[in-house]
């Protein structure tokens, strides 16, 4: 099932009583503000390894004010420092936003991106949720890691029982590191765990796209609550698409270059 995932997300967080959400890979914390929005009194925490990206996020207003607690860990299967390959792009906080979030513990295969290696921490996301209390209730994570998505969903094993939802950036090829574990064994790995893949934001054939897992128990004792928002948005979906049928083809091009059309 093809749906915006983002928006199904974030419907899905008070539906499912989620205490504790996880933003890993942040960038820039605008996800964890939109996470916040929905869940005003839940725990909220970002993860971000890139230094100029974590400095920029502490000295954001709006992320203090809204309680949302920075990390600057890279999220894994270990505890342990690594590399971390920074990719060129313009901090401003206007310009090269793709960019910004392309960095990875990946070495990209195109030596002209690299603009630095750094050290980073990496920690394991079972042993910081229960190291700071934060284990106790449903969890969602939202995981766009840029190649390491494998590795951090087996980093949370430890509390994956209490986890409810899991929307995850996956690849079906090895675009961004030779070496990195693709769609096939994130949707092995969390079935395995007892998740069913609920929807994905682009066809299954794509490079790379957005998939939402949910707990498979909840299918069952929240089925009704579920099949609401999913129905609710494959609505939005049909009728976006048909009525920008009706559009000029040239606006219609530029609406899809923006990502107004298709999966919203």
């Amino acid at each position: 099932m093809i749906l915006n995932t983002r928006r199904l997300f974030c419907r899905l967080l008070r539906t499912l009583e989620i205490k504790t959400v996880c933003d890993v890979g942040s960038m820039d914390g605008s996800d964890a503000l939109l996470f916040r929005r929905f869940l005003p009194g839940a725990q909220v925490i970002a993860l971000e390894p890139h230094p100029v990206n974590f400095a920029l996020m502490q000295a954001d207003e709006r992320l203090a004010r809204n309680g949302i607690r920075i990390l600057p860990f890279a999220a894994s299967d270990r505890h342990c420092e690594a590399q971390f390959f920074v990719v060129r792009a313009d901090h401003s906080t206007t310009r090269d936003r793709t960019w910004r979030g392309m960095s990875s513990l990946h070495r990209r295969p195109d030596p002209a991106w690299l603009a630095d290696i750094v050290q980073v921490q990496t920690v394991r996301l079972d042993e910081l949720l229960t190291a700071d209390a934060l284990d106790g209730g449903p969890i969602a994570l939202w995981i766009d890691t840029e190649g390491t998505s494998f590795e951090v969903i087996r980093g949370a094993s430890g509390v994956t029982n209490a986890a409810s939802l899991i929307h995850v950036e996956v690849e079906t090829k090895a675009i961004i590191g030779a070496n990195q574990r693709l769609f096939a064994d994130v949707e092995k790995v969390l079935i395995d765990a007892g998740f069913t893949l609920l929807a994905t934001d682009q066809p299954q054939q794509c490079l790379q796209f957005n998939a939402l897992f949910v707990r498979t128990e909840l299918l069952s004792t929240k089925t009704r609550e579920i099949l609401f928002w999913v129905n609710s948005l494959r609505l939005r979906r049909i009728v976006t698409q048909r009525l920008s049928r009706l559009l000029p083809s040239k606006l219609r091009r530029t609406l899809a270059a923006l990502g107004c059309t298709g999966s919203v």
